[in-house]
């Protein structure tokens, strides 16, 4: 029996388009790096699919559960729980995975998981759980304000230390847009930015690789082959595609020229093979993911509904536009994932249980 599909389909369709583009692209952006890393040009395509299949059952089931079952305090705290402790094992012998000089990994069973993407998960829920019950409180700072900011800086820390500070600022950003919606005071908001932001810049300042990243940004050609390279060779591989790419499959820059092609700078490749309006139409696609989410929202009847969507759209709207804008050299480089595109299980599993949360909300809102 086939089961009556409900949901919102323009949304859906968009979550499959973006799916589909970007498996193809890491398939093409990975091909010769699995060559050269495991012997094979088909492991991390492999992989992939296994990601896509975790996420695939983490949406169904979301889609076709009533996300109303979350808004209760014993679930917040166990997933808000989960994704403090996951990010504490990162620092645990054994347990967390060094990739370069971070440790934001963890060993779990057959995989590895990244400890930031649960805590954007948890963080999303217990969100929506707050501001669903105390929005109205929003007007008090001290009362209203200050405990949830401080659920969220404690979760920014956690991801900050590892370190990943563009994930962690990330995080940052979006819960006060968040707030905001939610209607937290203007003059509340200056007060919170005027508090964040010259921490923000001394922690980028005091240290060595964020600062060279801040002067890569200003000047990749002062350094071409150091810090500056990777910039460059995205530029590069953008310049190559022109207009309408050099074709799927054809781009040069991921033969070991730029680095993460597969992954932080998969748009690079995509627009360097597909071109200027292959890039289009993936921005396109964000777009209507964004907008189309944000009307689900609207849509909805109830206010823990209507923060969740609020919640997972603009987190991952978020994180598509900080990547695409470090791509294009429009922001200093972040290590932040594109959502449905980079390479890794963590990030799409992540963004396909925000996809599940926002279509389970559809079926009940009333577009």
């Amino acid at each position: 029996m086939i089961p009556e599909l409900d949901f919102d389909m323009v949304f859906f369709l968009t979550t499959l388009v973006l799916l589909v583009m970007g498996t193809i692209m890491i398939f093409s952006s990975s091909y010769f790096i699995s060559k050269e890393m495991y012997g094979s040009s088909f492991v991390m395509i492999k992989k992939h699919l296994f990601h896509l299949a975790v996420g695939a059952a983490a949406m169904v089931y979301l889609i076709h559960a009533d996300y109303r079952k979350f808004n209760t305090r014993i679930f917040i705290l166990a997933i808000l729980g989960l994704g403090i402790i996951t990010c504490v094992l990162c620092f645990v012998p054994g347990v967390g995975i060094t990739g370069g000089h971070a440790r934001r990994w963890i060993r779990a069973p057959f995989v590895t998981v990244q400890a930031s993407e649960i805590m954007k998960i948890a963080l999303i829920f217990y969100l929506a759980y707050y501001l669903s019950k105390k929005s109205k409180k929003l007007d008090d700072y001290r009362s209203g304000v200050l405990p949830v900011l401080g659920v969220v800086a404690v979760s920014a820390l956690l991801i900050f230390i590892e370190p990943d500070f563009g994930t962690a600022a990330t995080i940052g950003l979006w819960s006060i847009f968040i707030l905001y919606i939610a209607g937290m005071r203007i003059k509340h908001l200056i007060f919170t930015f005027l508090m964040l932001v010259p921490a923000a810049i001394t922690m980028m300042v005091l240290e060595p690789y964020r600062r060279a990243r801040l002067l890569a940004f200003r000047d990749p050609w002062e350094d071409m082959q150091g810090i500056g390279y990777q910039i460059i060779q995205s530029m590069v591989a953008l310049a190559n595609g022109g207009v309408f790419g050099s074709g799927l499959g054809e781009g040069t820059q991921k033969l070991f020229f730029l680095p993460a092609p597969h992954t932080d700078f998969i748009l690079s490749v995509l627009g360097e093979e597909l071109g200027f309006i292959g890039v289009l139409f993936v921005v396109t696609l964000f777009g209507l993911w964004v907008w189309r989410g944000y009307s689900i929202a609207l849509a909805t009847n109830d206010d823990f509904g209507f923060f969740l969507v609020i919640s997972a759209v603009s987190l991952l709207g978020l994180q598509a536009i900080v990547n695409m804008g470090v791509a294009m050299s429009l922001l200093p480089t972040t290590g932040i994932a594109l959502p449905f595109f980079s390479y890794g299980g963590s990030s799409m599993v992540t963004a396909m249980v925000a996809s599940g949360i926002v279509l389970s909300v559809s079926r009940r809102a009333r577009l």
